[in-house]
């Protein structure tokens, strides 16, 4: 748990040597204006790094404007209201540039969204430096990041750690307990991307504590000397991501591909010390796996004209899990699990610029389980051999799940943004997305300015 802490310093000294650097070159920055009339949606006066073919918007008094898919011009950056559905040929969000540090370069804007305690800012000349605060779990998780049109990187963390010391001593013995304790949600992660010509490389990794955990170390001295007992629990997760995508050169239609990568542990461990004798118990709970998921996501134009378009996405994805083997050796049984899958999520993705002022936004999807496998094998040795029972099981499955459909807009004039979406759940139960405790954000509202 330790690099934890190391992580958290290093983050300390970056975001303090970030506000130096953009203390030195304090200028003021004039805000651009959105033209009166134009025949594109009204743009956001500092663009975005990550290129995307934008739609625009019908020329006044005159015939509409087609959308040219090809255009490589810097796309506009949006909230996390826009595309829902996780269209590859949408423009992207902050939450995409964040995903791939690079792409905040050039990024001069301040995005504050209440519905999912979500904010971000970049700022800086010669290299952009960006900082986002959000949740993760009930841990408020920061991020501190620095970019420019060849790399960047950015390190988040969330800690919820406590050390107690107890000493206790009476006339016939003396006993000391630590116990370090990391709450559920305590995480360091770090991320990087950069241009690779014609693709976009990025990649990051993570150790996150899912379930709180607890290590104990007690001490105890007598007339008979010292006794020592240790415990460790352990729940967390080890991992991370590659990917590649074709952003730099699309031109009509957008992939990514990559792979992620996770050690899940859930074990508990035992040690005991008296005099000469040492004992050790370890035990391996059944949800501790090995997790490996490769992806391929696309997108494209199907529709286009008037100000408007229509995408076509398909978002796939494969998991893998192999879970430990479970070995009772006592009552000599064995115990192996392991599952897999194919995702694969259609979606649609549809806007149309109103005005200089206005775009509508929309998309649908639905999940397919095409094939999903869990099979496990139980084996039983109860008389030395004598009597083994071998038992296999394996369940298949193909199945489609719920659609989910969400609309939104935005609204620009000058160097405000406000950008709002909601789900076709929340007409089913308005209050769901605001029960204590529950993470499905039914409705997003966020809003950016720029400079």
């Amino acid at each position: 748990m330790n690099i934890k802490l190391i992580t958290l310093t290093a983050a300390t000294a970056l975001s303090v040597a970030l506000a130096q650097e953009n203390s030195d070159n304090v200028q003021v920055v004039p805000i651009a204006n959105a033209p009166a009339a134009a025949p594109a949606p009204a743009p956001a006066p500092a663009p975005a790094p990550a290129p995307r073919a934008t739609a625009p918007a019908p020329a006044p008094q005159a015939a509409p404007a087609a959308v040219d898919t090809a255009a490589k011009a810097p796309a506009t950056v949006h909230g996390i209201a826009y595309n829902n559905v996780g269209n590859q040929a949408a423009e992207p969000t902050i939450a995409d540039n964040l995903n791939k540090p690079h792409k905040m370069a050039g990024a001069k804007l301040v995005y504050m969204e209440p519905t999912s305690s979500f904010s971000a800012v970049a700022f800086g000349e010669q290299s952009t430096k960006f900082i986002s605060f959000e949740m993760s779990n009930n841990l408020g998780l920061a991020t501190f990041g620095i970019a420019n049109k060849g790399f960047g990187a950015s390190i988040s963390y969330a800690l919820g750690k406590e050390l107690t010391f107890t000493k206790t001593r009476d006339a016939y013995e003396q006993e000391t307990e630590d116990e370090y304790s990391v709450t559920a949600g305590d995480i360091v992660r770090a991320r990087f991307s950069f241009p690779m010509g014609a693709f976009d490389l990025n990649a990051s990794a993570f150790w996150l504590t899912y379930q709180g955990e607890t290590s104990t170390s007690t001490e105890q001295k007598d007339s008979d000397g010292k006794s020592t007992s240790d415990s460790d629990y352990d729940y967390w997760d080890l991992g991370g991501m590659v990917f590649l995508s074709n952003d730099p050169s699309a031109k009509n239609t957008f992939w990514n591909a990559g792979v992620t990568f996770t050690r899940h542990a859930n074990s508990f461990e035992r040690e005991r010390k008296s005099g000469s004798s040492k004992t050790t118990t370890e035990t391996t709970g059944r949800d501790a796996h090995v997790y490996i998921q490769p992806e391929f996501n696309i997108g494209g134009t199907i529709l286009q004209g008037n100000g408007a378009r229509v995408l076509l996405g398909l978002n796939t994805r494969a998991p893998f899990k192999f879970y430990d083997k479970i070995n009772d050796n006592s009552n000599k049984n064995k115990d192996e699990y392991f599952t897999m899958a194919v995702y694969t999520v259609p979606n649609i993705f549809a806007e149309i610029a109103l005005g200089n002022c206005w775009k509508v936004f929309g998309g649908a999807d639905y999940t397919w389980a095409v094939f999903t496998m869990d099979k496990e094998e139980f084996i039983t040795d109860y008389n030395d051999e004598l009597d083994v029972v071998k038992s296999n099981i394996t369940m298949i499955r193909s199945l489609t799940g719920a659609t989910t459909v969400n609309l939104g807009a935005r609204f620009q004039y000058s160097n405000i943004a406000l950008e709002a979406s909601i789900m076709n759940t929340f007409y089913n139960n308005p209050f769901r997305g605001f029960a204590d405790g529950n993470n499905n954000i039914l409705a997003n509202f966020g809003g950016f300015i720029y400079f």
